[in-house]
């Protein structure tokens, strides 16, 4: 009986670790899809990122330290941060429509890319994000704009 519970045991572990990249990439377009969904239409707030909550369900850990950081810092010294406008739709302003996300899996089943095209007041827009599985569900550990990127923001080349 405890060998059969040991076995049963054993199984749901494997199979709860062993999730095909199928799965892993529909979870990774969920994930990306419900960022965007909060974009849609007019006047639409977007994702509120001014708390460091806020930035850890979105970003990967160290992401979210160098964002929080530079606020608080920018706060302090009455200045605006480093990042100056949203980081999902490289805009101040927004207008989203007809959004498109793809993804695209590292092989690793610990990685993605997610490339989300859409317009924003009409111009076509695209953001490349550069995800990571974390024991918390995928998070964003970069995003790729038409000029540069967030985490270069934070870690200027030399």
């Amino acid at each position: 009986m405890i060998f059969r519970s040991l076995l049963a045991a054993a199984f749901a572990a494997i199979t709860l670790f062993a999730i095909p990249a199928e799965a892993q990439n529909a979870d990774a377009k969920a994930f990306v899809e419900g960022i965007y969904k909060r974009y849609l239409g007019k006047e639409t707030p977007g994702i509120d990122l001014t708390t460091r909550e806020a930035l850890d369900l979105y970003f990967t850990p160290t992401l979210a330290e160098l964002i929080d950081k530079d606020a608080k810092e920018a706060e302090k010294q009455q200045e605006a941060p480093l990042l100056n406008g949203d980081p999902f739709v490289d805009a101040q302003d927004w207008e989203i429509t007809d959004p498109v996300v793809t993804i695209q899996s590292a092989g690793d089943g610990k990685g993605a890319t997610a490339t989300a095209s859409f317009k924003n007041f009409g111009k076509a827009v695209s953001v490349r994000l550069s995800l990571v599985l974390t024991p918390k569900g995928w998070r964003v550990d970069d995003v790729f704009w038409s000029e540069g990127n967030l985490r270069a923001l934070y870690n200027p080349p030399k």
